[in-house]
């Protein structure tokens, strides 16, 4: 990897997160992580049998009871800043495709920079959109992650032989990939790949532009929200190459809705 100091997270870490991350459902609850940098228990993975139940417990026991008090002494403002610390906040992992989890971990290549890019720029996105005044820089964030599933898509769309693929080729990837499925009809005014994000990404990082002098970023809350829930099922989509089931029934649902 290229040098940095901004090494936040290794290609293994970020491999952890982005398989977590991609277990959200399409209407479900979002599995935001907030990492905590440079506080690293480690585990001896030569020594320690983990398919063994009882070891499990062990190191479960130790996160619960060691690791978790100390990251929410540290951060407070991430957990409420409520006693007693030795609570962990859990959620149903009903809410999440968590069995897609083991997938998604062999699909994701260590040396796919790209698509871990993408993961840490959504991450990060997530992270800064926990504080109000953050939020421009949160969606900033989003469009990282939404270039590197743009670059993702053009790859994908040489390896099938389009030549010299472009912003209207990536938006016809992901309208027959995704939008299709609902009865959705190709717009003619939004062809271009995430066109309406796109324009409003260049009048947010270029206060002058074609588009004119701005005195601010001219983005809306519900930006990041519909950004950021489209680009994580696509860099899902793009790392395993298959919808989960929330898809499938999301589809079911909409067909017969359409047919009533």
């Amino acid at each position: 990897m290229p040098f940095s100091e901004f090494d936040w997270a290794s290609p293994q870490e970020l491999r952890l997160l982005a398989s977590l991350l991609f277990s959200e459902t399409r209407e479900g609850a979002l599995l935001m992580l907030y990492p905590v940098v440079r506080y690293e228990p480690w585990l001896d993975v030569e020594d320690l049998d983990m398919h063994d139940s009882g070891i499990v417990a062990c190191v479960r026991s130790f996160l619960i009871r060691d690791a978790v008090p100390a990251v929410r002494k540290s951060w407070p403002g991430q957990f409420g800043g409520a006693e007693p610390y030795d609570r962990p906040q859990l959620v149903d992992a009903d809410e999440y495709s968590l069995n897609r989890v083991l997938d998604f971990w062999k699909s994701i290549k260590p040396k796919n920079y790209l698509l871990l890019g993408g993961a840490y720029a959504l991450i990060k996105s997530d992270m800064l959109s926990r504080h109000h005044e953050f939020w421009e820089e949160a969606i900033i964030s989003a469009y990282i992650a939404m270039e590197a599933s743009f670059a993702l898509i053009l790859r994908r769309l040489r390896l099938e032989g389009c030549e010299n693929p472009g912003a209207r080729d990536a938006g016809g990837w992901i309208h027959r990939h995704f939008d299709e499925h609902f009865g959705i009809k190709r717009s003619e005014k939004f062809q271009k790949y995430f066109q309406q994000f796109y324009d409003e990404r260049i009048m947010t990082l270029h206060p002058a532009s074609r588009f004119g002098d701005l005195p601010y970023a001219p983005i809306m809350h519900d930006d990041l929200i519909h950004l950021r829930r489209s680009l994580r099922e696509i860099l899902a989509y793009l790392s395993i190459g298959s919808h989960g089931d929330d898809f499938h029934e999301d589809r079911r649902s909409n067909s017969r809705f359409i047919d009533e």
